[in-house]
């Protein structure tokens, strides 16, 4: 019981960065990539927009909030009792 109190907060950030990082790279959304390049200055110029369906969304949000508790819980933790 004890290790389980300890170590709770750490498997919660691995495994929310973790799908974090998954549903980010995985979810490549269907956007696109409008602008111009200056052919002299080297200036890039545009809007780079990428939409993710409410499903992808919804991952990538509970993918962050399963972090968030994590590292709030790693945060928040207190001193074992002896």
């Amino acid at each position: 019981m004890n290790a389980l109190r300890r170590w709770w907060p750490d498997v919660l950030i691995v495994v929310g960065v973790t799908w974090l990082a998954f549903a980010c790279s995985a979810y490549a959304g269907d956007g696109s990539v409008e602008g111009e390049l200056d052919q002299g200055g080297g200036d890039v110029m545009g809007d780079i927009s990428i939409g993710y369906t409410q499903r992808e969304r919804v991952t990538i949000a509970t993918a962050t909030a399963l972090t968030a508790i994590g590292l709030l819980g790693k945060v928040n933790r207190r001193p074992p009792s002896q």
